[in-house]
């Protein structure tokens, strides 16, 4: 071959290659890429439904066998878990500890036992944690007693918990979860995980108020029982426990011929070391052990001389583990948290058992460092992680050594646990082996499948925004069972779905795709009201919760209801007669839910109505003295002080006030504190100054360079203020505002107070009380508050959360007929069924509930719609320059840093006014307030 035909060849192998380069052979589709697009094929078709729209989806599927990711959606997006994040303590206590270890639970006693059998001393039950303790349990404990021959204590019963802090319940669990057994109080001394079985038989004849018995422990709680017997065999009962206290609380009906054996619900105990306790007791009385008279429970710690007199363990690890994971039993899941602090950490705490469960799973396991955990249930909405994360943690642990202890936990597809109902008579059924979890709007699941070639995969599920439930268990299951017929797929329907092309995306696609909030959920719209076009979104129909873009919903539906002149009133009235400036009756004062009452000028908001008014006009009806009570008539709400979805542990809080008719000072009292000598305790003010506030003051002044601790706490279902901590000297005079309970009293006694400051005397036999008007009451004057437009402009402005409410159980009343929250967010969605025809969720006026559920569309389209109202004008002015005063966007903005977001207006350069919503859920390390500023001054640029 001469060097010409070598010289070409080469050449035309050169380009041969080049073109199998550049034109690749059309390879065959993989079973891989199969099950992607049948998996994105289930996902595809909720957008098109009105009920699933909203709909947040996230997933990861990964092959244990070939270690490698099979298919994945939003896996790096963070959810709200809810019980699946079980998973993460499960794996951290079957690493740590040993399957049969046990929990005891032990019995001490002190001083000296009689020849007679006297015990000269206290009987001290201590607890170490064990979630399981029984009544039957503790009944061995008071037989080791009764064999030590005690037949009678001349002391106390101790209850212990000092193996654990006192923190009862997880960081904003809900108050209306409470009264039930998934939201339990924890303590290192539990008994029957902390609850009473109350039963209701009806009574005899018609109109007889039923029986009720409570079990175990009677005496420890109070029974309010307002029910009626009636005809028939139906029940209809509410059963409650009331906030704070144990107070068990039933109001309705049940029929004569109901069951024999009655109505039986379980319900939650406050403080549960007494409880226990109380129990304890009892079982020694049965046991013939006997107390003197003055003998009681009471709260401490067993003395270094305590003698052991009897101990009973727990259950084994491996079988609580597994009672904790098939049934998802939050108590459990709690114990273990703080029992994993005090174990591994020293200190029984949440904080300190998530320490460690962190620890473990970013050190030990590798996980990726972008979660957040508040508590071990996953009870809390402040829990975000993403699916990717229980992907690396499912693979870590099906390769470490104790994978079979835990999928053994797992509930079985068809079998048992919470899957026990699912995927039955499908490939899934006996296969899938996960955990599930559910609460309002929250669905997932995660765990392993053995697919139908033997291999075994890791997914999965993690669901947000859910409006139906079905759709989220229907997506579950269509995907669990295709991993277990796996390589076996149906072909995925044809689907190009057509990408939109929005105006500005160019210029907003870039912000919301900075990788520092790859873990946020964002829902964005940019609507013109000019041209009447969607100039960008993302994820606009993804249902999230939105902070206080609410209060756009209860301003817009309290402008169209209400109109912007409208007044809120107060009535002050007599009963009895007034002889010589004596009233030989009552003072009355019904409120109607105006949020601007204040107790003087120095509270006035917006020049409403003031108590010390109230006092003046009372003393110049010729009034001198008062013999009878101050009424307080608070009936135009309900009884209940709180929307759905407020939390416990901001009940003190001036964000979070109950919300009554009746209220002064929007539910507050102020108290004004500065620094005393170093050392000492600090100064304090209460304005005003009621007996009925009662403050325990524990702070100290501190030198000037120590931290400043200072904190107020109201104890709940008491007007008891405790304030704690340091205040370095020199720190200069401040407020607190904190909430109160039952500001319809509150009222009243404020009243009295400005009687008596304004010359009127009140007999010392006079009470404030709350009740019905009486029906020879006279009118003394009606007082009006500012304008709802001032109001509402009021409210905007300063994010104002007891405005709202007031406002949206109001317009329950007037629209309606009943002042609840209900009712008056009833009047917000007739308003939005008019511009919107997809469903959404509201819970509270205010939008601090996180049960609330709505989508940047939808706030876009009301703010839209608007601009056509003949209240626009108002609304508009009723906002404020956000985002750092800027001048050109005004709308509200969420300074939750788990719930942020940014709605309103922007006026742009060419003459248009564009409405707009950016809603952000999930958790970012980076701080997403700086997400909100970069979209914020990508607006501003539009307005230049």
């Amino acid at each position: 071959m001469n060097r010409w035909k070598v010289r070409n060849c080469a050449v035309l192998l050169t380009l041969l290659l080049v073109i199998s380069i550049v034109m690749p052979v059309q390879a065959e589709t993989t079973q891989e890429e199969i099950l992607s697009h049948l998996l994105q094929s289930y996902v595809q078709p909720l957008s098109s439904n009105p009920n699933s729209e909203g709909m947040s989806v996230g997933y990861e599927v990964y092959s244990l066998d070939d270690d490698n990711t099979l298919a994945s959606y939003h896996a790096d997006k963070t959810f709200v878990p809810a019980s699946i994040f079980k998973l993460l303590i499960t794996a951290a206590a079957v690493t740590k500890w040993p399957k049969d270890m046990t929990i005891p639970t032990k019995v001490f006693t002190t001083g000296n036992l009689s020849n007679s059998g006297v015990l000269n001393g206290d009987v001290i039950l201590k607890g170490y944690g064990d979630p399981t303790l029984t009544i039957e349990k503790l009944e061995t404990l008071a037989h080791s007693l009764a064999d030590q021959n005690i037949h009678k204590v001349n002391g106390n019963i101790i209850v212990d918990e000092s193996y654990f802090d006192d923190q009862r319940l997880g960081e904003e669990w809900m108050w209306d979860d409470e009264p039930y057994s998934y939201t339990t109080q924890m303590s290192a001394l539990s008994v029957k995980e902390n609850t009473v079985n109350v039963n209701v038989r009806p009574g005899k004849q018609i109109g007889d108020t039923p029986s009720v018995t409570i079990a175990p422990a009677p005496d420890y709680v109070t029974v309010v029982n307002k029910a009626k017997t009636v005809d028939g065999n139906k029940v209809s009962l509410t059963i409650d426990r009331t906030l704070g206290k144990n107070e068990i609380a039933i109001s309705g009906t049940i029929g004569k011929d109901y069951s024999a054996i009655g109505y039986t619900v379980t319900r939650t105990i406050h403080d549960p070391a007494p409880f226990t306790g109380t129990v304890f007791r009892d079982l020694l009385v049965k046991h013939g052990i006997t107390f003197k008279n003055n003998s009681a429970v009471k709260k401490g710690t067993a003395a270094d001389n305590a003698r052991l007199a009897g101990s009973v363990e727990s259950a084994k690890l491996d079988d609580i583990l597994t009672l904790m994971v098939k049934d998802s039993n939050n108590f459990y899941a709690e114990m273990f948290t703080k029992l994993l602090g005090a174990k591994e950490a020293g200190t029984g705490s949440t904080a300190a058992g998530i320490d460690v469960i962190h620890r473990f799973l970013v050190k030990d396991l590798g996980l990726e460092d972008d979660f957040i955990q508040k508590d071990g249930s996953g009870l809390t909405r402040m829990d975000h992680i993403s699916p990717h994360a229980y992907i690396q943690l499912l693979n870590s642990m099906y390769n470490g050594p104790e994978r079979d202890r835990f999928i053994s936990f797992l509930p079985i597809a068809g079998k048992d646990g919470t899957l026990k109902n699912r995927m039955k008579g499908t490939a899934a059924e006996g296969n899938v082996k996960a955990k599930t979890g559910s609460m309002s709007g929250v669905n997932s699941l995660a765990g392993y499948v053995t697919a139908k070639n033997g291999k075994t995969f890791a997914f999965s599920i993690l669901l947000n925004g859910i409006y139906k439930s079905a759709f989220a268990t229907t997506l579950q299951n269509q995907i669990a069972i295709a991993l277990a017929q796996y390589p076996e797929l149906p072909n995925p329907p044809a689907s190009n779905p057509d990408p939109q092309n929005y105006p500005l995306a160019k210029e907003f696609d870039p912000i919301l795709d900075d990788p520092a909030f790859k873990g946020i959920i964002k829902g964005a719209a940019i609507y013109s009201t000019k041209n009447k076009e969607v100039l960008y979104a993302r994820n606009p129909q993804s249902l999230l919760t939105p902070g206080a873009s609410v209060k756009l919903l209860t301003s817009a539906s309290a402008f169209e209801n209400l109109g912007q002149n409208y007044r809120f009133k107060t009535e002050l009235y007599t009963s009895g007669t007034i002889t010589d400036g004596v009233l030989n009756g009552d003072i009355i004062v019904k409120g109607y839910g105006d949020p601007t009452i204040a107790s003087d000028s120095k509270r006035q908001v917006l020049n409403g109505p003031t108590v010390e008014g109230f006092a003046e006009d009372i003393k110049n009806a010729g009034i001198h003295l008062v013999k009878g009570n101050i009424m307080v008539n608070h009936q135009f709400f309900t009884e209940d002080v709180y929307p759905a979805g407020w939390t416990w542990d901001y009940e003190s809080e001036p964000f979070q006030p109950q919300i009554t008719a009746l209220s002064v000072n929007q539910g507050t009292v102020r108290l004004q504190y500065e620094p005393g000598k170093i050392g000492k305790n600090i100064s304090i003010t209460v304005e005003p100054n009621l007996k009925e506030i009662k403050i325990v003051n524990t702070a100290i002044t501190g030198g000037s360079s120590s931290e400043n601790t200072l904190a107020f706490k109201r104890v709940r279902g008491e007007n008891t203020i405790e304030i704690s901590g340091t205040l370095p000297a020199g720190t200069e005079k401040g407020f607190k505002d904190v909430s109160i309970d039952a500001p319809h009293l509150y009222t009243g006694y404020v009243l009295k107070n400005k009687l008596k400051e304004t010359g009127v005397n009140v007999s010392p036999h006079s009470q404030v009380v709350s009740a019905a008007m009486p029906s020879n009451a006279s009118l003394v004057k009606t007082y009006e508050s500012p304008t709802l437009a001032e109001i509402v402009k009021y409210m905007n402005h300063h994010n104002d959360n007891f405005t709202a409410e007031m406002i949206i159980r109001t317009l329950g009343g007037l629209i309606h007929g009943k002042g609840t929250f209900d009712d008056g967010i009833d009047t917000v969605h007739t308003m939005m069924n008019k511009v919107i025809s997809t469903p959404f969720d509201m819970m509270d006026g205010s939008g601090w509930t996180k049960y609330t559920q709505i989508s940047a569309e939808q706030v876009a389209t009301l703010l839209a719609a608007q601009t056509g109202k003949p209240t626009f004008q108002v609304f508009y002015d009723s906002l404020k320059n956000t985002h750092e005063d800027n001048r050109f966007i005004t709308g509200m903005m969420e300074n939750r840093e788990d719930m942020p977001g940014l709605s309103g207006y922007i006026k742009t350069k060419d003459g248009d006014l564009l409405a707009f919503s950016l809603l952000l859920n999930g958790y970012s390390k980076a701080d997403s307030k700086q997400l909100i500023n970069n979209f914020a001054k990508k607006l501003v640029d539009l307005a230049q």
